[in-house]
């Protein structure tokens, strides 16, 4: 996590306490296993912290060409990184949209929307 405690408010615009949460919820469906990356490629395995790097890097407007050459990766690991992030995000129980089911529950999600 040496990474982001050092560029968490500047490049991630967010509180290293934020990323360590959505790290945390994410390390079990985005981490890499060791061995096997080692057999496909000398360099070793992507580390999550780094996936998650390139994600909020892309979200925040962040050129592809600059962050996969920060991060050392290739195009297509790149985009894998990318994918398997918004997937992992969109997979979990903490991250999930509910919508309202009642005109109750609808009216007071429009009442949050008042100033």
């Amino acid at each position: 996590m040496t990474y982001c405690r050092a560029n968490c408010s500047g490049k991630c615009r967010m509180e290293y306490s934020v990323f360590l949460k959505l790290y945390t919820i994410l390390v079990p469906q985005v981490q890499v296993n060791d061995e096997m990356s080692r057999h496909r490629s000398s360099i070793g395995s992507i580390t999550v912290e780094i996936i998650l790097h390139c994600l909020l890097e892309w979200l925040g407007g962040g050129s592809y060409l600059d962050i996969r050459l920060s991060a050392g990766i290739s195009p297509a690991t790149f985009y894998s990184c990318i994918y398997k992030c918004i997937d992992a995000i969109l997979d979990t129980e903490d991250s999930a949209y509910k919508f309202p089911d009642t005109s109750k529950e609808l009216d007071q999600a429009a009442w949050g929307f008042h100033c």
